[in-house]
């Protein structure tokens, strides 16, 4: 999914991609995801989103082996014992105004020369 806006936020999802499942919820309190696929954008800090586009936390750190990493999620939600199982995607967001603050600033300066 691209272009699409998050409901009640000043985000809009840029991309959505598979990121696993969830495995359980750790005793540090985080949720622990089997990275699908090789894993090569999935980088700290990235959004973590189910299927309904719903927030569900933050990937704070990947473990294990280069080959197959984990990811350690630090939730947003309260009911984590229940998520076990669920498939999980990562997002890059950015402001939705982003892109025209950034134009604008171009012109601002194209204008001062």
């Amino acid at each position: 999914m691209t272009e699409e806006y998050v409901s009640n936020s000043d985000y809009r999802i840029l991309t959505m991609e598979l990121l696993g499942e969830i495995l359980h919820f750790s005793k540090s309190g985080r949720l622990i995801v089997r990275v699908e696929n090789n894993g090569s954008q999935v980088k700290s800090g990235l959004m973590v989103l189910d299927n309904k586009e719903k927030r569900i936390g933050k990937i704070a750190e990947l473990i294990g082996s280069v080959n197959s990493p984990y990811a350690s999620i630090i939730p947003f939600v309260q009911a984590k014992s229940k998520m076990a199982g669920l498939k999980v995607y990562f997002t890059v967001m950015g402001k939705k105004d982003f892109f025209s603050k950034s134009k604008n600033k171009k012109k601002i300066k194209n204008n001062k020369k």
